[in-house]
């Protein structure tokens, strides 16, 4: 029931496509090109599914970690660049290593996540549309056809 001329609307729902050009992958919001996935905060946080939720704001955590380690393995190759003799060169390889196997863990647990987001929120767009189908049963002896129409109330 509106109240002093609000009224209650459903929010028009876009899809998110995913286009992939040679190692990138670009997402397609409103006739929008994005690159990257942090740009589609606004509409998987809009669906407020906790699912949605849950799974963006891990993979939106597991990129903080990949800055803080890539960040924390830049320092020390300054630090190593401006006093060669405080860092051994087995600590600084052993350090770039481990930082390295880190970010391609987290990268790809991190990506994971954000799939499991957007394919949920494509999802649950797609069970909010109207659908129309043509179907086609055999009962025994007695084909049957009919037109079913799902609309959400």
């Amino acid at each position: 029931m509106p109240v002093f001329g609000q009224e209650l609307s459903k929010k028009e729902w876009f899809p998110i496509e995913r286009s992939s050009r040679g190692f990138r992958t670009h997402f397609v919001y409103k006739r929008q090109v994005l690159e990257n996935p942090l740009a589609l905060q606004i509409p998987l946080m809009e669906m407020q599914d906790p699912e949605i939720n849950r799974e963006f704001l891990t993979y939106k955590r597991q990129q903080n970690h990949i800055k803080w380690i890539s960040s924390g393995t830049l320092a020390l190759s300054l630090y190593s660049l401006l006093k060669k003799d405080a860092v051994s060169d087995g600590f600084y390889w052993s350090v770039v290593g481990a930082s390295a196997l880190a970010n391609v863990y987290f990268g790809s647990v991190s990506m994971r996540h954000f799939n499991r987001a957007l394919n949920r929120y494509n999802a649950l767009g797609n069970e909010q549309k109207a659908k129309i189908s043509l179907q086609i049963s055999t009962n025994g002896q007695d084909p049957a056809v009919g037109i079913a129409m799902k609309y959400p109330f």
